[in-house]
């Protein structure tokens, strides 16, 4: 055992050394060594695994039935004071999701059907604490940015704990997920095209950093916070799949704001795309979190939650789901400046910032757009985009030497300045170049969209499935937005009226930078839905910056569901 730890450790070291020299942005080919040598990871710790229970020599043990397992956490939950007669619905494992709650009584819109109890919620609080308290956790920056780091472990050492207080709520969780971390090279490869690969393959390469940092600090520990042998990548996946998908906040009590939680049984309802409003909510006078039904349930059918709007790319790469109609989905769209004449570009970096607009700033395109619905960045930005060099020079602010009075990087506001038309020639190249630079966006994917329908009517497994949603949706909306400014164009791009926003030109000394329409920050990971195993997965999302209103005792607290998750 000692020589296949060893290997384990080695293994982590090359991984460490290769994501260190390819940097933090990788193409597929590089990805690939990452998944061959994550897999080499697993295969090191496989045998780790079975020389341990080889040692042990254990018996074969009796695992529980399906019924069996819902009724030992029934009886667990009303052990922690969950109230069963308040409750109108009960767990069911065999939904077209896998595992969700079903009404056993009619349910009327607005009508509470749960309410869970504080103590059953397990906190960061309560992780910590059942870490055994260590400073070296406490006092860890990655931990500090992202809590939800805090309850993964947690949920490591109390997988591998046969006697863990939680562990009828752990047995009933899903044994693997479809998010993206489970992901194999045919499922990345599949995904080519989309703008959101770049992010996925960032996605899961910050997670398996994280992993190699935290394996390093556990193992310093000597097994004070849980032997090294049980915090595997496998158990590592698992447990940040479960977090990411099922973590909410909740006061924290004393007046210190809210703290991520996992909260047992609330956390199995299902996620539908048709909702409006969110329904969850938590009483600080009763210390408990109680949801109401988005619509009238019959007794029998599945009831859902709203979990806000999330699109399709979210939903896939936090939660382990996409669905085939999303009326939340759209398309990120970068705005940057052409490569070539250095001075030009600064001046048109310039022209741009002058209006508002950050270069390099991604928008998102609207599954159904309308002159209201185009994101208010984009003809402006195409405006500057279109200029000629000479155009360029005559609008531009002369360049002072020595002086360097540019935003690069800094957060803009939109300026009333970026609605104005230069002229009709630059309006009419503004449409045209915007228009093109879609259709390569619609070139660059591999399949076409009659090839990617065709093969989402074959059937194809789980996450190839959501992955086709996520692509056919992404090429709907770059085809509606193309034919859409298509029809401008072909009334006459002077003809076109936009509803502006108000907008108040702020003077040189006002300095109010705040950005509008650059949400695309895909570094972070947050907690991004809720997915229950099963063949779709439609699982639970409050993650991200949504602002999803949760009151809390009538506070009316306007919560962030999920740290981190700037999407």
């Amino acid at each position: 055992m000692i020589k296949a730890l060893a290997a384990v450790k080695k293994q982590i070291e090359e991984i460490n050394e290769y994501e260190k020299r390819i940097g933090p942005d990788c193409n597929l080919s590089q990805f690939q060594v990452t998944l061959e040598n994550f897999n080499k990871l697993r295969q090191a710790q496989n045998a780790v695994i079975l020389a341990k229970q080889s040692k042990a020599n254990s018996g074969k043990i009796v695992e529980p039935t399906e019924a069996q397992l819902v009724a030992n956490f029934i009886e667990w939950l009303k052990g922690k004071g969950f109230d069963e007669s308040k409750c109108k619905v009960k767990i069911d494992r065999n939904t077209s999701e896998g595992t969700g709650l079903v009404a056993t009584q009619d349910i009327k819109e607005g009508e509470d059907f749960v309410e869970i109890p504080s103590n059953l919620f397990i906190t960061t609080a309560v992780a910590f604490q059942g870490l055994g308290k260590p400073p070296i956790l406490e006092n860890d920056r990655l931990i500090q940015s992202i809590p939800g780091i805090l309850l993964s472990i947690f949920l490591v050492k109390e997988l591998s704990n046969p006697t863990s207080e939680w562990g009828p709520y752990i047995k009933l969780l899903p044994k693997q997920y479809n998010t993206v971390y489970y992901w194999g090279l045919k499922e990345f490869t599949q995904f080519r095209g989309s703008p959101n690969l770049e992010y996925a393959m960032r996605y899961v390469r910050g997670a398996m950093r994280q992993y190699c940092y935290l394996y390093s600090m556990i193992d310093r520990t000597q097994s004070n916070i849980m032997p090294i042998s049980s915090f595997t990548w496998d158990a590592f996946v698992w447990a940040i799949s479960t977090v990411q998908s099922r973590q909410n906040p909740v006061y924290a009590g004393n007046g210190n704001g809210s703290i991520m939680a996992l909260i047992p049984f609330w956390d199995f309802c299902n996620h539908s795309s048709t909702g409006s409003k969110i329904t969850s909510f938590y009483h600080m006078d009763s210390n408990c979190m109680t949801s109401g039904a988005i619509k009238d349930f019959k007794k029998g059918e599945q009831v859902y939650m709203f979990y806000g709007p999330r699109d399709n790319t979210q939903l896939l790469m936090h939660a382990g789901f996409a669905t085939k109609t999303n009326l939340h989905d759209s398309y990120p769209f970068e705005l940057h400046l052409l490569e070539g004449n250095h001075e030009i570009r600064h001046d048109k970096v310039h022209l741009l910032e002058e209006r508002g607009i950050r270069d390099g700033v991604v928008v998102n395109l609207n599954q159904n757009p309308t002159s209201n619905e185009l994101p208010l960045e984009l003809i402006p930005f195409y405006r500057i985009y279109a200029l000629s060099e000479q155009e360029t020079r005559a609008i531009a602010p002369p360049q002072v030497p020595g002086e360097h009075n540019h935003h690069h990087g800094h957060q803009l506001e939109l300026k009333p300045l970026a609605f104005k038309i230069i002229t009709q020639e630059n309006e009419e190249k503004a449409y045209s170049n915007l228009v093109q630079a879609l259709k390569g966006k619609l070139a660059s994917y591999p399949t076409t969209l009659e090839e990617d329908e065709q093969e989402l009517k074959k059937n194809p497994p789980a996450n190839q499935r959501f992955i086709l949603y996520t692509k056919i949706n992404e090429k709907k909306i770059l085809d509606r937005n193309i034919k859409y400014l298509e029809s401008l164009i072909k009334k006459g791009v002077m003809n076109v009226t936009f509803k502006l926003p108000e907008l108040v030109e702020h003077t040189e000394h006002a300095n109010h930078d705040h950005e509008h329409g650059d949400n695309c920050n895909h570094e972070d990971h947050g907690s991004h839905g809720h997915s229950h195993g099963g063949d779709d997965s439609h699982g639970h999302s409050h993650g991200g910056n949504d602002n999803h209103n949760h009151s809390h005792g009538g506070h009316g607290h306007s919560h962030q569901h999920g740290a981190n998750c700037n999407h």
